[in-house]
């Protein structure tokens, strides 16, 4: 399981939750475009589950990973 909290700079807050183990690359750079591509937008956090074998992270950063994961590929 994993979530995505993202904050806006009124401070209102989304936040995202998919059941996968971890968030496919598709599906990350969609809520990207549709919640975080904004000038209004603070932040947008990563955080797989458990967070205790998990960092949070920048959902950017996780774009970044992702991408690398499928160039290796």
């Amino acid at each position: 399981m994993w979530k995505i909290f993202i904050e806006y700079d009124d401070k209102s807050k989304i936040t995202l939750t998919g059941k996968h183990k971890d968030i496919p690359l598709r599906l990350a750079l969609e809520y990207n475009r549709l919640y975080v591509n904004s000038p209004s937008c603070v932040s947008a956090k990563y955080q797989r589950y458990p967070k205790k074998n998990y960092l949070e992270m920048d959902l950017m950063d996780k774009i970044e990973e992702l991408e690398l994961l499928e160039v290796e590929r």
